[in-house]
């Protein structure tokens, strides 16, 4: 049984003892609250176990400790953690000034980074944002996997990275660049269907409707069914309505009307505990319109939102469980009290971010049908000039095939022929062959 003592005035010039204590018992949670009252009394703790700490703590406890306050004007050895408050509370001015201050050799160095990008995104800077979203990804290959922040982490935060520079040149309307970068993710990393989409839109603004159809009709693929959002949908639809396939796009609307339109109000009514107890969840709920959301949600699970969240639980729990150990529980009780706290806050900014994205994903169910009606009255529009004019005969639009050397080579090409085929076991950026129906 490991000794303790009690945190009090007699004990004030040994927080560095007390700090070393709960860190060599793994009391991470624990040993933050020392560090704070170290930096209290300008006392120096050593900087690389203060930086491991950080790390391993959840940005929700950051978040919700008002105490870190008091540090917003001086700085201290957990400027990182001060940071993150400010930027939460939307006090860009001294998020920067703390986050500009961590040294690449700091462990919240590539975390820091991606913060002051974000924050030069909002302030609408986007070179500036460039910059340290660049840094981000460069020194993401430095840093050091942990017990806690695994390689794939690691990995998944620098494709973060990569994505936000690919939006910028996206923004700027490069979309040769954007393209680029998102072909630096691996198809092996969870995060790669979401870069599909993005790559879909640049291959639309380029032209490229063969490229950019097919990497939404990837989303078909089984293992990425749950990736084919109403955004997803609408893109497949606007691209055979460019290439002049309109019953093929009238029949996408339909599907969405279908499949997803009529589940909307699932999406929206879902409480935070259900969003919760879906995401924990290991089989679907019976239900169709909860299986809707549940599917939704299951692209999420390897996002570090929801491992950071587990992780977090897990250490929290095991550091209560040896605290209650203690003999003398009073002892222990001012430990116990604001790691409980903090167990409660990391799991209401967790259902948060579930409620956020059930939120999120109805709206984009709105939007997406207010510009599926404006996309069919354009295919009608069409239509009837087609059949006054007589070029188009038969609606029934079969798919013509498109010469495969009309499609520009790339690095990773496969062309996906439309008519049967299965998928390969391997995923792909895949092509569509098929020709433009639209007389010029």
């Amino acid at each position: 049984m490991m000794s303790f003592f009690i945190l009090g005035d007699a004990m004030a010039n040994s927080y560095a003892k007390m700090f070393n204590l709960v860190f060599r018992n793994e009391l991470y949670y624990a040993s933050y609250i020392f560090i704070k009252k170290a930096a209290e009394k300008n006392q120096k703790l050593d900087q690389a176990k203060v930086n491991l700490v950080l790390d391993k703590i959840h940005p929700s406890v950051f978040i919700h400790d008002f105490e870190l306050d008091k540090f917003a004007r001086r700085s201290t050895q957990i400027d990182f953690a001060v940071a993150m408050r400010r930027f939460f509370k939307n006090d860009f001015r001294s998020a920067k000034l703390k986050l500009l201050k961590i040294k690449p050799n700091n462990s919240m160095f590539v975390e820091s980074n991606y913060i002051l990008g974000l924050i030069y995104l909002t302030e609408k800077e986007n070179k500036k944002a460039e910059v340290f979203f660049k840094r981000c990804v460069r020194f993401s290959s430095q840093k050091e996997k942990t017990g806690f922040k695994s390689e794939a982490y690691i990995e998944t935060f620098k494709n973060r990275c990569v994505q936000q520079v690919a939006r910028v040149a996206f923004a700027q309307k490069n979309y040769t660049k954007s393209v680029k970068l998102l072909s630096y993710v691996k198809k092996t990393d969870y995060i790669w269907p979401r870069f599909l989409l993005d790559k879909a839109w640049n291959y639309y603004w380029l032209g490229e409707n063969e490229r950019a159809l097919g990497s939404v009709i990837t989303y078909q693929a089984p293992l990425l069914q749950r990736y084919m959002v109403p955004e997803a949908n609408y893109l497949r639809s606007l691209i055979y309505y460019e290439m002049c396939y309109f019953d093929k796009s009238e029949e996408i609307f339909k599907e969405f009307a279908q499949n997803t339109w009529r589940y909307r109000n699932s999406v929206r009514n879902a409480s935070r505990n259900k969003l919760l107890q879906m995401m924990t969840s290991t089989s679907p709920p019976e239900s169709k319109a909860e299986q809707f959301l549940y599917y939704y949600l299951k692209g999420f699970k390897k996002d570090i939102r929801h491992f950071t969240y587990l992780q977090a639980r897990e250490q929290l729990a095991s550091e209560i469980k040896k605290l209650a150990r203690i003999r003398s529980l009073g002892q222990a009780r001012v430990f116990l009290n604001n790691l409980y706290f903090y167990y409660k806050a990391i799991k209401e900014d967790y259902q948060d971010f579930l409620k956020n994205l059930s939120n999120d994903y109805y709206l984009q169910i709105l939007q997406m049908r207010n510009a599926f009606v404006k996309l069919n009255l354009m295919i009608s529009l069409n239509k009837r000039k087609n059949l006054v004019s007589s070029q188009n005969e038969n609606e029934k639009q079969s798919f013509e095939e498109l010469d495969f050397s009309k499609i520009k080579n790339t690095d990773d090409k496969y062309i996906w022929s439309f008519l049967g085929g299965f998928w390969a076991d391997e995923l792909g950026d895949y092509a569509v062959a098929i020709k433009n129906r639209c007389v010029k």
